[in-house]
């Protein structure tokens, strides 16, 4: 199943008259939509409206800003909607319209043009979408403290492996947080049960291989951990199996969790490691 997007446009003078009429929220909402590409009201309303007093009055807020951006066309929604309880705008799935992509492009990039999107895809870009918003619940909670998050393809880190081989590192997100006792780096895979344990360990050997080069280490001071979300625990216990029986892998490197165990991750990551140890993507602040 694909998803057809609208195409529509605007001159100079009108993105400058909108560029003039956006408040500070609604350039963090469109900021947000660029690095993301997809995000649901709920996501959305969860990042920027969290200071209502409820999530429904929160909803409603979102909702307001949205629908003033679509009538101004800097974002549109797919006919598709979430599933769940939700209805009508509460349920739906929001991108860049065409003035809004040109509102947020850096100087220089190249145009992001809006196509076919297929089902598979929209799915993995709006939950790797969730594990960054459920890092800002968790943040707001006191836990930890974001110093920087990187989305694809900010994420990625192009390298030559031992043998000469050009290849590139693609997490889905790269994460940098801080606690009162640790400065903790990760790069995060979301996963959703439709790739084989054997692919996930190949993407996982891949790691090892940047590991190898110290690129990372002279980024970062350490090499982060990965973090591997899986939808349900079977999963996470095929895949520990998988990364504990592999010779090359050093357990130590990878956490293995589900979706819903991320903030229990993140307050005690060696109780999810595949082979818990003093951890090499923890140090001290």
């Amino acid at each position: 199943m694909t998803m057809r997007l609208p195409r529509t446009g605007a001159g100079p003078s009108k993105l400058l008259l909108l560029r003039s009429e956006l408040s500070p929220r609604d350039d963090d909402i469109l900021t947000f939509l660029n690095r993301h590409r997809y995000a649901t009201t709920t996501q959305l309303r969860d990042v920027f409206f969290a200071e209502h007093a409820t999530p429904t009055a929160g909803t409603r807020a979102c909702i307001r800003v949205l629908h003033r951006l679509l009538h101004n066309r800097l974002v549109a929604r797919l006919e598709r909607r979430v599933g769940g309880t939700s209805r009508g705008s509460a349920a739906s799935i929001w991108y860049l319209d065409a003035p809004g992509e040109r509102l947020t492009r850096p100087e220089g990039a190249r145009r992001r043009r809006f196509a076919a999107v297929s089902t598979p895809f929209l799915t993995h870009t709006l939950a790797v979408t969730e594990a960054h918003v459920a890092l800002i619940r968790q943040a707001r909670t006191g836990a930890v403290t974001i110093e920087r998050i990187d989305v694809e393809p900010d994420s990625w880190r192009p390298f030559l492996t031992r043998a000469g081989t050009s290849t590139i590192l693609k997490p889905d997100l790269y994460a940098h947080l801080a606690t009162p006792e640790y400065d903790d780096h990760w790069y995060l895979e979301v996963d959703l049960g439709t790739e084989s344990i054997p692919v996930l360990l190949a993407k996982s050997r891949t790691y090892a291989a940047y590991r190898a080069t110290g690129r990372a280490q002279a980024e970062h001071k350490v090499f982060p951990r990965v973090l591997w979300l899986l939808p349900a625990q079977a999963r996470v216990d095929r895949l520990h199996a998988a990364i504990q029986t592999a010779p090359e892998l050093d357990g130590r490197l990878f956490v293995c969790a589900t979706t819903g165990q991320l903030s229990e991750v993140l307050e005690d990551p060696d109780a999810f490691a595949t082979q818990p140890t003093d951890p090499e993507g923890r140090r001290k602040p």
